[in-house]
């Protein structure tokens, strides 16, 4: 079988061998030329240049944001720590503020909380702006900003409409616009903060979420304070009200306790006078008299104790019609000199102790008075009865001052005086100067009670006034001029 022939045509020329083979070695290789890598590797080498420097870049943003978001959950913490601390709503309002002007670099800021029971918010603290600036954007309750449908308890930004030009300060003349940070617990605004920040300030996602934990913080703190404000109010108020019942108690008890003596003294007041006019009668009626000049001392006693008893007991008519508002008086124009001239019979008729000098007031030239007569005249017999009975010397004089539209009537006396003590309750009921079953002096102690009340009812006054025990005494009243 004959082997196959080559083609015909030219022959490819002869490659050379390589060097250190030999010629007879293996099939012979055909050279290739070599590739040129030198700029691609350049290319990929500044690819990987400028992919360094970008993430170079992005840490180094991630870096200075986790440092301030650090720093904000720090600030946040501390906040924290201290609005759990206090109790003040002034405290929380100015820690708020702080954290507010110094983290968000606001140029102006102001906190409101809802005061005056509900009926509106009023501004507690304000930066940027004077107190006086500040002091005086109150706005009203529940919406403080009733001209714009605002979402109370979201923060937003506030357009020029929104405050209706009350917030103009806080504004400012650069035109700042203002951001609305609310604090809402429970449904409730409890107070809000308004920021003026620069026109082209953008809010990050990290300032907002500090926002938001520095509302929840702050509505919590302003409710516990509010809370707190509360139970000390009613506290005080349950304290008060204790002292206050502590008082009437004690009142109470004194009056039943001065009233069970005033029982006893009256049983024992009108006993000697019913006595003596049953005794006198009897005397009388028996005939042990020794002539018509002793039965007609006995009769005269006897007269004497009647009208004692009577005096008793117009004295105790009086306080019920007072105590029931049925006591009336009708003041009329009157010429003091004559009541006084009325007066002085009936006073130089009292009993008094030998040497003691009864001293009344001479020509007399006053207007009239606005009085009732026969309730001023009751008025002056009791304070002149009283002055003679206390008195064991010296005198007792009637004197008259004028003043500027009022007449004052003074019973001046060298008695026996009255105590400091005694003085604040001398015109209480069934009250004297001088308490005890074994008094010297005798008398219900309502003289002096029903003195005040007709005083009162008549546009006048009564007072006394003494520089304690054994020094006297004065009684002043005072009546309106006609």
């Amino acid at each position: 079988m004959s082997s196959p022939q080559p083609p015909p045509g030219p022959k490819p020329p002869p490659q050379p061998a390589p060097s250190g083979s030999h010629p007879s070695s293996g099939p012979k290789q055909v050279p290739v030329a070599p590739r040129p890598q030198g700029s691609e590797m350049l290319a990929e080498l500044m690819q990987t240049q400028r992919q360094l420097t970008q993430i170079m870049h992005e840490t180094r943003d991630l870096r200075a944001k986790l440092n301030r978001r650090s720093h904000q959950m720090q600030v946040l913490q501390q906040v924290s720590e201290i609005l759990a601390a206090t109790s003040k709503g002034g405290q929380v309002v100015s820690v708020v503020l702080d954290v507010l002007a110094q983290e968000f670099h606001c140029r102006r800021a102001v906190v409101w909380t809802l005061e005056d029971g509900g009926a509106g918010y009023v501004p507690k603290d304000g930066n940027g702006l004077s107190r006086a600036e500040w002091s005086a954007l109150r706005l009203p309750a529940p919406n403080p900003f009733p001209a714009t449908p605002l979402v109370l308890f979201q923060s937003q930004w506030l357009d020029s409409v929104s405050d209706e030009g009350r917030l103009g300060a806080l504004r400012g003349t650069d035109g700042a616009h203002l951001f609305f940070i609310p604090f809402e617990h429970q449904l409730l605004l409890l107070g809000f903060a308004v920021l003026a920040m620069p026109n082209d300030r953008k809010w990050e996602e990290d300032d907002l979420d500090s926002i938001t934990i520095l509302q929840r913080q702050a509505a919590v703190s302003l409710y516990n304070a509010w809370l707190f404000r509360d139970l000390s109010e009613q506290r005080d108020a349950l304290q008060r009200q204790t002292l206050e019942l502590e008082r009437v108690n004690d009142a109470l008890r004194e009056a039943d306790q001065l009233k069970s003596e005033f029982l006893a003294l009256t049983s024992h007041e009108l006993r000697t006078p019913l006595t003596g006019i049953l005794g006198f009668t009897r005397l009388v009626m028996d005939g042990l008299y020794d002539d018509a000049e002793e039965m007609r001392s006995m009769l005269q006693d006897s007269y004497s104790s009647g009208q004692h008893l009577l005096g008793l007991l117009n004295d105790i008519l009086d306080l019920a019609k007072i105590e029931s508002g049925k006591l009336e008086v009708h003041p009329e124009p009157y010429s003091l000199p004559l009541l006084l001239e009325e007066v002085r019979p009936i006073a130089e008729a009292y009993p008094r102790k030998p040497g003691v000098e009864l001293i009344w007031p001479e020509n007399l030239d006053i207007p009239e008075v606005v009085v009732d007569p026969s309730r001023l005249k009751q008025v002056m017999l009791n304070l002149l009865s009283n002055a003679l009975k206390f008195t064991k010397e010296g005198s007792v004089s009637v004197q008259v001052e004028r003043h500027p539209g009022l007449i004052s009537l003074l019973v001046v006396d060298t008695g026996i005086g009255v105590s400091q003590e005694a003085q604040t309750r001398l015109f209480q009921k069934f009250a004297q100067a001088e308490g005890g079953h074994s008094r010297e002096y005798g008398g219900t102690g309502l003289g002096l009670v029903i003195c005040k009340h007709l005083m009162e009812m008549m546009g006048g006054t009564i007072s006394l006034s003494s520089d304690g025990l054994g020094t006297g005494s004065t009684l002043s009243i005072t009546v309106g001029i006609a």
